[in-house]
């Protein structure tokens, strides 16, 4: 396979790779030297960012983009027929009706996995976990970042991977990071939850940052000692400094950064309400940012699902859903790039959890449980064709009767994440040999649970 470098040897790529150099600064050098397609696909390249809303916990398919009518839910989610011809929870998501001809809802998902932490481990990598290669599995955020390095400009100041709201520390599991890729490809995690946003300087103060950042490069010797095996948690820290003091050093950082009442309003002031203010300014600002993962939480409702008097539950959680998601598609898509085209037309939006829940009645906590088969999706922008439903279940949400595509099964996360790829212009077929393992890394693993699937690309989406 030809690479951008044919003249550097694989020692003196991994000295090099060793030296963690900061702000990209010699991208042909990450250029990928082991990476294999297996077959041959045209990438569809429609979208130079993509935004992931994590819906935490796994929502109700039957209450939210697939809703139901029956004996167990309250009068005032006030389903009705939508102008596109299938039903909505208008009472729960009533601002959302206004941008359903840009959303394309799909109903005919199904998971692998009914346990959060593996749940989430799928849908943040594209993979089983696997006990034994857990550390070396790289996120698709992580691909993402590693596969669009030779894309950045010098005058990109934003990371390639962002992760927004994802607490760590929690049943859900661990972030996925970067696995057995560069630390230089690690997301940057913010919290909006706490209110802080530590990256922004004032410009008095811009030329204390740059000494006080000087002085530590030429006092902490341990960060000129690194090397290629040097433990991973402090090539993390270091990458994340240096990104980070990019972003800080830039003045356009404040922009990017910034909430205002208005809009926070708009958004609906609620945490994922800001990270979708920030994904949309990353966007704009055409500063680097590929791949952005917003998580919002909590939709493991076991109990209480409709909350006490109409509050709390699915009520919280769908107001919050409806003002983010709503003005964030608007605001994409009233925001013109320079060739005349929006900010949706160049970004590919995907809303989903891990799992869908049970069907039926309510469970004697008034709630429902994990659920593989039946589950839904939402997606926009990067070309989608909206205001449709892809697939059906039957009356109760319990299992798939509609595929709605052209591959005649259920759609699954592999799937997504090969549409994912797809959208960016990655070859979704490719392998990474050399791993620590001596496995091979596969970006979209045909093998699922005990089944061997020819996952792809949903081209239904775009048609």
């Amino acid at each position: 396979m030809q690479t951008s470098i044919p003249t550097l040897g694989r020692r003196e790529l991994l000295r090099l790779g060793a030296l963690s150099i900061a702000g990209y600064d010699l991208l042909p050098l990450l250029a990928p030297r082991h990476v294999q397609a297996q077959s041959k696909v045209t990438p569809r390249a429609s979208a130079d960012c993509v935004i992931f809303l994590n819906l935490l916990g796994g929502p109700s398919q039957m209450d939210t983009f697939d809703v139901k009518e029956g004996k167990w839910g309250p009068e005032n989610r006030d389903i009705r027929t939508v102008k596109q011809g299938y039903a909505f929870p208008v009472g729960l998501m009533p601002k959302l009706v206004d941008s359903l001809d840009d959303l394309l809802v799909v109903r005919s998902m199904e998971a692998w996995e009914t346990v959060h932490s593996r749940g989430q481990y799928y849908l943040q990598t594209g993979h089983a976990v696997s006990p034994a290669r857990g550390k070396e599995v790289p996120s698709m955020g992580a691909v993402i970042a590693y596969e669009t390095a030779a894309r950045r400009k010098e005058s990109d100041f934003l990371p390639p991977f962002v992760a927004m709201n994802y607490d760590a520390n929690n049943m859900y599991g661990p972030l996925q990071r970067e696995g057995c890729l560069a630390s230089e490809f690690s997301p940057l995690t913010l919290d909006l939850k706490s209110g802080s946003l530590p990256f922004l300087v004032d410009e008095q103060d811009r030329a204390r940052l740059q000494q006080r950042w000087d002085l530590l490069t030429r006092f902490d010797t341990s960060r000129h000692a690194l090397r290629a095996d040097s433990p991973q948690p402090v090539r993390q820290f270091d990458s994340f400094g240096k990104a980070v003091f990019r972003m800080m050093d830039n003045p356009a950082i404040a922009k990017v950064m910034k909430l205002e009442d208005a809009e926070r309003k708009a958004y609906g002031v609620s945490a994922i309400g800001d990270a979708c203010i920030i994904a949309r300014n990353m966007v704009a600002a055409d500063a680097g940012a590929r791949f952005l993962f917003l998580t919002h939480g909590d939709w493991d409702h076991h109990g209480n699902i409709y909350g006490k008097d109409g509050k709390g539950g699915v009520y919280k959680m769908c107001a919050e859903l409806d003002g983010a998601l709503s003005a964030l598609l608007l605001d994409l898509k009233r925001t013109k790039r320079p060739d005349g085209t929006s900010l949706l037309d160049r970004t590919f939006v995907v809303v989903m959890g891990e799992f869908g829940r049970t069907p039926g009645p309510l469970t004697v906590n008034l709630g429902r449980e994990h659920y593989a088969k039946a589950m839904v999706a939402a997606f926009a922008g990067a070309g989608v064709k909206g205001g449709r439903v892809i697939g059906a279940t039957d009356p109760e949400a319990s299992k798939v009767v509609n595929f709605g595509w052209s591959r005649k099964r259920p759609i699954y996360t592999e799937d997504v994440c090969a549409t994912i790829y797809s959208t960016l212009g990655i070859d979704w077929t490719k392998r990474l040999t050399h791993t620590p393992s001596g496995r091979d890394f596969v970006y979209i693993d045909p093998v699922a649970g005990q089944m061997v699937v020819d996952f792809q690309e949903v081209r239904d989406f775009f048609v």
